[in-house]
């Protein structure tokens, strides 16, 4: 056996520089402060319980006790009555329940911080700073004091100490002057975290002190710069079988939308003899400087004969082509959001007998749908221990000792070792749907959450539950940060 000795005093989480409680970390934990409305009816139904008790004392014993009041030798008198067994009775056990029923809250207070009327109204009393159970004789002892001195001014005092009070608070975490006394914080377990559920506490103080926010490190931005040169104006320069090959033309100046501006036709490419349809080794000629063009007249290079075989096309196409030249530079409306394009045919060398012919329709719709097809989405999985998964397209399995059947046969089994035994061997499944990334539990023992916002959401058995970057899966005591790019 081991033993631990703690060399100081444990450190208190959630506290600042000066040793006060920091609300913004009680309120990431998940605790809510209770409702003003719910408190007093808490009290309330304390006091009528005590009432119910006092009954047998108010009706039949105070009538004959207030009668002997003016009577000069009173305890005689009472045991002169045929009925003096009864008034002792109804005086003495409301006396002796009320005692047993302070005592018994007392306890309760101070060792689960629940009282009847806090346990009727879904309400629970921690210490402030160290959101555990109150103490015995600093929560419940004074506090139920400065609520017994409260009841000295009848209505007033009440309505000051239990009601008003609490609207007070500099920290707005509505604790009234009891609670300042007791150093208490009442929250409400119906809406917020149960400070007693050990289990879930003991997950969100881990969560809260990974820190979620500084793990997911800043990546370097894939955009354009603001100061990087804009292009605006498209300039095909080639032609091959796969389409049209073009290069931007940088923007030197201010211009308008519809500033669109004719280069005028590329010069000619020098063919390789040893290149097919189209060379794609060919360096297109630059391009012409921005202004006013004068008109460019292609001037045929000079190449070696060619070979028997073959034969060279003309440089330009033949009459028969001329209408669609002629459509490619009709002049474009001034202002017109459209950039002209054109396309030239290079001078191509082809065996003998064969012509060149442009993409199929289909063939170009095929490679425009690759175009347009999404990125897949990317994810990663940022275990407790700081170890980071990517996560693939076919998903994960997490567990002590995962194993991948059914739909999650091909999915990636993530191993989490686990002393405590929290964890099934089989827990969790994360799987792609529609481009999402969901969880689904898959019968742990100790089942898992989505922690998001401060908020838990149990995952049922076999139901996906969709996850967003930034979430907390939570399997057994253990739990991982979700990072979807």
């Amino acid at each position: 056996m081991i033993w631990e000795i703690e060399d100081g005093p444990r450190a208190v989480e959630g506290l600042d520089e000066r040793g006060r409680p920091r609300p913004e970390y009680a309120a990431a934990l998940g605790l809510v402060s209770a409702p003003i409305g719910r408190r007093v009816l808490a009290t309330f139904a304390e006091v009528l319980f005590v009432t119910i008790l006092q009954l047998p004392l108010l009706i039949g014993a105070l009538p004959a006790l207030i009668s002997l009041a003016g009577s000069a030798t009173p305890i005689d008198d009472l045991f002169g009555r045929g009925d003096a067994v009864w008034i002792i009775v109804f005086a003495g056990v409301p006396y002796a329940l009320t005692t047993v029923f302070i005592i018994v809250q007392l306890v309760l207070l101070g060792r689960r911080g629940v009282t009847l009327g806090k346990a009727l109204t879904g309400l629970r009393a921690v210490n402030v700073a160290t959101l555990e159970r109150p103490k015995f004789w600093r929560g419940a002892v004074v506090r139920y004091l400065v609520l017994s001195a409260s009841f000295l001014l009848p209505l007033i005092g009440p309505l000051l100490v239990i009601a008003l009070s609490p609207l007070f608070d500099p920290q707005r975490r509505r604790r009234g002057w009891p609670d300042l006394a007791a150093a208490m914080w009442i929250v409400d377990i119906k809406k917020g975290l149960n400070p007693y559920d050990a289990k879930r506490m003991r997950i969100a103080r881990k969560t809260v002190a990974t820190d979620l926010k500084d793990e997911k490190a800043s990546l370097p931005s894939l955009a354009t710069p603001v100061s990087a040169p804009t292009f605006d104006v498209y300039i095909p320069v080639a032609r091959n079988r796969g389409g049209v090959v073009g290069a931007p033309r940088e923007r030197t100046g201010a211009a308008s939308a519809g500033d669109v501006e004719y280069a005028g036709p590329p010069a000619p490419i020098q063919a390789s003899p040893f290149a097919g349809p189209a060379d794609p080794y060919a360096q297109p000629a630059p391009l012409p400087s921005r202004g006013p063009q004068a008109p460019v007249v292609p001037v045929e290079p000079a190449r070696p004969a060619p070979e028997p075989a073959a034969s060279v096309l003309p440089a330009s196409p033949p009459p028969a082509a001329a209408p669609s030249a002629a459509s490619a530079s009709a002049p474009v409306p001034a202002g017109h959001p459209v950039s002209e394009t054109f396309s030239v045919a290079s001078e191509t060398l082809l065996p003998q007998g064969e012509t060149w012919s442009p993409p199929s329709l289909m063939e170009g719709e095929r490679e425009a749908s690759l175009r347009s097809a999404p990125a897949p989405v990317a994810a990663s999985l940022v275990i407790d221990t700081g170890e980071t998964v990517t996560l693939g397209t076919e998903g994960a399995v997490i567990g002590r000792s995962p194993r991948t059947t059914g739909e999650d046969a091909a999915a990636a089994p993530i191993a989490v070792p686990d002393t405590t035994m929290s964890v099934s061997k089989t827990h969790v499944a994360l799987r792609w749907r529609d481009g999402s990334l969901v969880a689904v539990d898959l019968g742990s023992t100790n089942g898992s959450a989505v922690l998001r916002g401060g908020a838990e959401s149990e995952l049922t058995p076999g139901v996906a539950m969709p996850l967003r970057s930034g979430d907390t899966l939570r399997f057994g005591d253990r739990h991982a940060t979700i990072s979807i790019a």
